[in-house]
């Protein structure tokens, strides 16, 4: 090859891998994908209960998707994550053997129409109900918080995605009195709990408890969920639910180094009841490519086309 032609060829290289970078950036800046299952039932005027739907970060309430119903009345999908492998999975909170906030078992959801689909029972202690799945993408193991109440310990489990036997974990310390309705993981498998009496975030080491340094900002109660993106940037999106001063239901994003949150939508009240168009039960963000592997994957395919080029 003449020096003029390795030049050409270094040149276009240089710029394969420029773009790809660049192809790289502006994937990561864009809206991130949020799965959400909506735990407000029949009773909501104009809405059909137990859905599943489907935003962006950046706009939820404008690209809004309703992709169905659950199929799985009245048992409260409190706990939804993706694995992995991008298959979604959801826990449910009650109602699931005919007793009031117990009984909790495992779903596959169907990404394409809410659908869900019966893995197994928990097999949780009594009094005991499963309120957060998070997968940990370092143990490359599904996780999950249960609660019993504020006189109880919230439970940490590991969870069976073959049958939906969850194994306990351990007792959560350094929470007493508290009602744990959230679980989050990093891209560094660190956990972050939701305690809705304090209104705060909870830093897990191990199975100690530590509260970030501010609150959430908001009087959070009932049930509801959170979810970090880990497999991008480490974004955090808690969809909080609340009554005070009246009744709220909005998708707010988390400061992940203070635990404090920032308004990033609001879903709308009925007039009719008072009531939000949707009760985010939990939230889940699907696992996306790494940058790196998107990068050498546009410029191997340049770097292809620059070979085909010379072969002719």
């Amino acid at each position: 090859m003449g020096n003029a032609s390795l030049l050409r060829t270094r040149t276009i290289l240089g710029a394969a891998v420029a773009l790809a970078a660049g192809a790289v950036f502006a994937t990561s800046a864009q809206a991130i994908t949020i799965y959400g299952v909506d735990n407000l039932g029949t009773t909501n005027v104009g809405s059909v209960g137990d859905r599943v739907i489907r935003f962006d970060s950046s706009n939820p309430t404008g690209t809004l998707v309703t992709l169905g119903s659950t199929g799985v009345a009245n048992r409260g999908m409190s706990g939804m994550d993706f694995a992995g492998n991008g298959v979604l999975y959801s826990a449910s909170g009650f109602n699931s053997d005919g007793t009031a906030f117990g009984g909790s078992q495992l779903f596959t959801m169907n990404t394409a129409n809410g659908a869900a689909a019966l893995v197994g029972n928990m097999n949780l202690p009594t009094g005991y109900s499963a309120t957060d799945l998070s997968w940990n993408p370092v143990t490359n193991q599904m996780q999950m918080i249960a609660a019993n109440g504020t006189a109880n310990p919230p439970q940490l489990y590991n969870v069976n995605l073959s049958n939906g036997a969850a194994t306990l974990v351990g007792n959560i310390t350094g929470m007493a009195g508290s009602l744990d309705i959230g679980l989050a993981t990093n891209s560094a498998g660190v956990n972050y709990v939701h305690d809705i009496v304090t209104d705060r975030m909870f830093q897990l080491t191990g199975l100690a408890a530590t509260p970030m340094p501010q609150v959430i900002g908001v009087d959070t109660n009932f049930s509801q969920g959170m979810a970090i993106n880990w497999a991008g940037g480490n974004e955090w999106f808690l969809g909080a639910i609340g009554s005070t001063p009246s009744f709220f239901s909005q998708v707010r994003r988390v400061d992940n180094v203070t635990g404090a949150t920032t308004l990033v939508a609001s879903w709308p009240i009925h007039a009719a009841n008072g009531l939000p168009e949707f009760e985010l039960g939990d939230i889940a963000m699907p696992p996306v490519p790494e940058p790196t592997g998107a990068m050498l994957f546009a410029a191997g395919g340049l770097a292809m086309a620059i070979k085909r080029r010379r072969a002719h």
